[in-house]
């Protein structure tokens, strides 16, 4: 069953280009912690993106590929999505579940 937190931990953190990441507070980087708890301010999001990498290892998931190339491949590899319940989740039928650099 999908909860709050299980959908904060389904978020990937990943790299913005400059000066987007700044524009942003980081966002890009600091995206699992805002999905956990969005009412954390954008100037302890680093702090909390630390403990929650520290406390949950195995949760916390993060995706070197830059915004634009993580994009490009979304829409060409994202092709169905998947009814559950009153929402739909896009899926991959080809995904190895690996990110695309390994």
């Amino acid at each position: 069953n999908w909860t709050w937190l299980k959908g904060g931990f389904i978020t990937i953190d990943r790299p913005y280009p400059q000066p987007f990441d700044w524009l942003h507070h980081k966002i890009g980087s600091t995206h699992v912690a805002h999905h956990i708890c969005s009412r954390i301010p954008h100037y302890h999001a680093r702090e909390a993106t630390d403990a929650i990498k520290k406390a949950f290892p195995e949760y916390y998931l993060y995706d070197p590929t830059p915004i634009v190339p993580a994009m490009w491949r979304v829409a060409k590899t994202c092709v169905a999505t998947t009814p559950e319940g009153d929402r739909h989740y896009y899926t991959n039928p080809t995904a190895t579940g690996k990110p695309a650099s390994e």
